[in-house]
């Protein structure tokens, strides 16, 4: 395995929360299916640029939202 001298940006919800407006937006988003969250133990995060992809093959479509 190799280490990379680049760091990952990881959103928390609260961080998700400034970025969507809403706090129960943010859960919801992180609840629903085919978003790019990651659980860890109780903390839910999402890579930056897994939202950044996320919201481009998602933009002009209708979302579900969990």
């Amino acid at each position: 395995m190799e280490l990379r001298d680049t760091k990952v940006k990881m959103l928390s919800a609260k961080e998700l929360t400034v970025i969507v407006g809403s706090r129960a937006l943010a859960y919801r988003l992180f609840n629903t299916k085919g978003f790019p969250a990651i659980r860890l133990g109780k903390r839910v995060l999402v890579r930056e640029d897994s939202l950044d992809e996320w919201l481009k093959v998602n933009e002009g479509k209708c979302v579900n939202i969990g």
